[in-house]
């Protein structure tokens, strides 16, 4: 074999690793089973508006409740819905689309880490099987990790528009935002920022109420599977756009951690993977809204941390233990139940790759900060403070 063909193989590899466990997604969730696991798409597009005859931001669902997904997201539902017809023909072209997508978040993954061992060992993910095949966070990741690679390839106008479209699947893909902000300069800034917002305010302009609504629905949730349920039990409350009183204090307190880390973390000098490793980290760490599927987006980076992350393997099956024992109990949301205990053991799991990946791009020097804290370190430190007074 050739060195080129080698060379194309290692991608390959990956792009192969996750379709296959795509697929096995597929078969998990297949709604015609009879048994088939929960899965968003078919609880919250099918059943409440196409099974209805209802299409998303032109019709309210079953439930009186607007379409919760942005504008990329439910057009490529209503493409599926429509060119599929029924149930099968449905969720036959979903699947086959977010196989699409996982083969793209594959090969960027590799891309952005060059490692073969690194990303086929982060993309064989538990997370992908039970959430692959969920919603729309493959696409979403697929998406931003194809925006990181552009902005690092130089192409500026198409890294904007890919975190533009990743906006209209999730709104959060503007954690990349503020580093290209401070990453350009002069016309290349404004060409980024202005080829984001052209793309981003599209829905706006068009179906200003439906935009409103989506961002209401995507900002207005309570707590839900975040850790620090176990700090504020009051504000425990099942999964939806339903707020109760002792929210605000948990949200703002979840609110002020993000912010601590993120802004920690916003540095020009980061290469882009590694913020985007670490910005993603940060949110997941505090987000008062960390449904399970959203580490999916952080996926195509850890290879990019060149490290292997021992409590990676805790993270994946802890997040994905929370789908699976969701329906053991009828209180899913409420501190130390099972699913809401593995919330807590996914944070631990994380904080530390969150740390260990500080450690790999070079923001955290544990050697540095051990010798500073020496017992001659400190007497030095005192005996100059004292002298320093004295004079």
């Amino acid at each position: 074999m050739g060195v080129g063909s080698s060379a194309s193989l290692k991608p390959n590899l990956a792009v192969a690793a996750v379709v296959a466990l795509l697929g096995a997604a597929t078969l998990l969730h297949n709604p015609l089973s009879g048994n088939g696991l929960y899965t968003d798409i078919i609880g919250f597009f099918w059943h409440d508006f196409a099974e209805k005859g209802l299409t998303p931001y032109l019709d309210r669902g079953a439930d009186g409740a607007p379409f919760e997904y942005p504008f990329l997201a439910g057009a490529i539902s209503i493409l599926a819905w429509k060119a599929g017809g029924d149930l099968t023909g449905f969720y036959i072209i979903y699947s086959a689309i977010m196989m699409l997508f996982g083969a793209v978040m594959a090969y960027a993954a590799y891309k952005l880490s060059e490692n073969t061992s690194y990303t086929l060992t982060y993309l064989a993910a538990p997370s992908l099987v039970v959430y692959g095949i969920y919603g729309y966070d493959v696409m979403f990741a697929a998406l931003i990790a194809l925006s990181v690679l552009a902005f690092i390839r130089g192409r500026y106008v198409l890294s904007a528009v890919l975190l533009a479209l990743g906006f209209h699947t999730k709104l959060i893909s503007v954690l990349f935002l503020p580093y290209a902000i401070i990453k350009l300069k002069g016309k290349e800034r404004r060409l980024y920022l202005a080829a984001f917002a052209a793309v981003a305010i599209v829905p706006a302009l068009f179906m200003p109420e439906a935009f409103m609504d989506v961002i209401k629905q995507q900002t207005t949730w309570s707590l839900e599977n975040a850790w620090y349920v176990h700090i504020f039990p009051d504000a425990a409350t099942p999964v939806g756009p339903n707020p109760v009183a002792g929210t605000t204090t948990a949200v703002l307190f979840g609110s002020i951690g993000m912010a601590i880390l993120y802004l920690y973390v916003l540095r020009s000098g980061l290469r882009p993977e590694h913020f985007m490793l670490l910005a993603t980290s940060a949110y997941l760490l505090f987000t008062p809204r960390y449904s399970p599927q959203t580490s999916i987006m952080l996926l195509p980076f850890l290879p990019a941390a060149g490290v292997l992350l021992p409590t990676y393997p805790i993270w994946e099956v802890a997040n994905a233990a929370i789908l699976l024992t969701w329906f053991t109990t009828q209180s899913p949301h409420l501190p130390w139940s099972l699913p809401q205990t593995m919330s807590l053991l996914r944070f631990a799991a994380l904080a530390v790759i969150f740390a260990q990946s500080l450690h790999a791009v070079g923001l955290l020097k544990l050697e540095e900060k051990k010798q500073q804290w020496t017992v001659a370190g400190a007497v030095n430190t005192f005996r100059r403070w004292f002298l320093r007074e004295r004079v």
